[in-house]
């Protein structure tokens, strides 16, 4: 158990990290889009940002179902 938890914890720092660098990271970039969705538009974001994200969340959720895939072996 206190395995999971400190893989889960080490995920989400490292996700969050790699937000927090990307945000930094794409400050000043010239050309920028927006998503289109069924409902809304968002704002106009570098195209550098909307693909880091992308992985940064797949990163996590990757890293969530391996977590949660580990079986228990604690035997008492």
């Amino acid at each position: 158990m206190f395995f999971r938890i400190q893989l889960l914890t080490f995920n989400i720092a490292t996700a969050i990290l790699l937000i927090f660098f990307l945000c930094l990271g794409s400050q000043n970039l010239g050309k920028k889009y927006s998503l289109n969705f069924l409902i809304n538009e968002t704002v106009d974001l570098p195209i550098g940002f909307l693909v880091g994200t992308s992985f940064t969340f797949g990163l996590m959720s990757g890293g969530l179902t391996s977590v949660l895939m580990i079986e228990n072996n604690d035997k008492k």
